[in-house]
């Protein structure tokens, strides 16, 4: 990717991602776009991931660990001024450039945006009612597995009437607004097995893994950093298997090994931006293939759009049973139907 690639993600990123968001990176990212030393570093990153997540969770991770004068940005943003701490990064990447290259290699983004379970219990629990199976979950790109747990959790979802679902009494509760068609009647269901498939898995009983997700959050947004933590908590003594590796290999496997009658959810959200279309269009046949054997619900985005998709597959047909329109990236709202 060269400069101007570079330039164009980075404002697009203010305009669309951080604006309103994070200030912080918002203003960042327009002073980056100037600053040929800063491009010149952030090339080092790979094509394959996400540059200015990675880029700026790569600093915050690095200055925290290192106490610079950097960090004081981090933990303490409304006292800091926006142009100092500007010129503090530019120092601070001059300073430790080799440590943010080994990082930029070494890391990836995996945000585990606990809130998208907000609109993801009332899908799965849609399939529940529809399968009248417990349900197999299978998530792509899972990165720790939080989303795996999600009838751990308790939900508000602020709309006309208001509706709690979950967990009740669970110590992460979760708030959204659903902009859309009002929710009603959400109830308990089953989740008999859950699988997360990663090419990296995080692991939340390692601090430094730990650690590295805090540091992909926005340093404004300090409730997802207490949501994480409380999901940690509940991630633990929640029984699930991860698995690291490529899932069209791993993903057949699994589902042949299956011994009870289970209705399956291939599910990802935020990750497949990342895949090659060749790779898209392999899951998508997978998938498919599959279902000669076994309907299969597909509840995904970024495929094609950033609408989130629900597929039927059965017998090699898809049927498109909802799309959710606009749905917020970090899950603080979405629009049922």
């Amino acid at each position: 990717m060269g400069k101007n690639q570079i330039i164009s993600t980075f404002n697009r990123f203010a305009e669309m991602e951080a604006k309103d968001n994070s200030p912080l990176y918002e203003f960042w990212c327009h002073r980056i776009v100037q600053d040929d030393f800063l491009l010149d570093l952030i090339e080092h990153i790979p094509k394959t991931q996400p540059k200015p997540n990675l880029f700026f969770a790569s600093v915050q991770y690095l200055a925290l660990r290192s106490r610079r004068p950097l960090a004081h940005c981090f933990l303490h943003l409304e006292e800091t001024e926006f142009e100092t701490n500007f010129h503090l990064l530019k120092d601070f990447c001059k300073e430790n450039k080799h440590e943010l290259i080994q990082l930029f290699q070494t890391k990836k983004v995996q945000t585990n945006e606990v809130q998208r379970a907000a609109y993801l219990y009332p899908i799965f629990h849609e399939i529940f009612k529809r399968s009248n199976k417990p349900l197999t979950l299978i998530e792509i790109g899972t990165s720790a597995g939080l989303l795996l747990n999600l009838d751990y959790y308790q939900y508000e979802i602020h709309q006309s009437d208001p509706i709690h679902y979950g967990a009740k009494g669970s110590s992460l509760q979760i708030h959204a607004k659903n902009l859309g068609d009002t929710l009603i009647g959400i109830d308990t269901f089953e989740i008999k097995n859950r699988l997360g498939i990663d090419l990296n898995i995080i692991d939340l009983k390692e601090e430094d893994d730990y650690y590295w997700l805090q540091c992909l959050i926005w340093p404004e947004q300090q409730q997802r950093k207490e949501n994480l933590k409380k999901a940690r908590e509940i991630h633990l003594n929640c029984e699930k298997t991860l698995l690291e590796g490529d899932f069209r290999k791993l993903i057949p496997q699994y589902i042949g090994e299956l011994n009870e009658e289970t209705q399956i959810v291939i599910f990802h959200t935020h990750v497949a931006n990342q895949f090659p279309l060749e790779l898209k269009e392999d899951l998508l046949s997978m998938i498919n293939n599959l279902s000669s054997k076994t309907p299969i619900y597909h509840v995904y985005n970024n495929m094609y759009d950033q609408h989130l998709h629900v597929d039927y597959i059965n017998s090699n047909e898809t049927t498109n049973l909802k799309v959710l329109k606009n749905t917020d990236g970090h899950g603080l709202y979405f629009y049922w139907n």
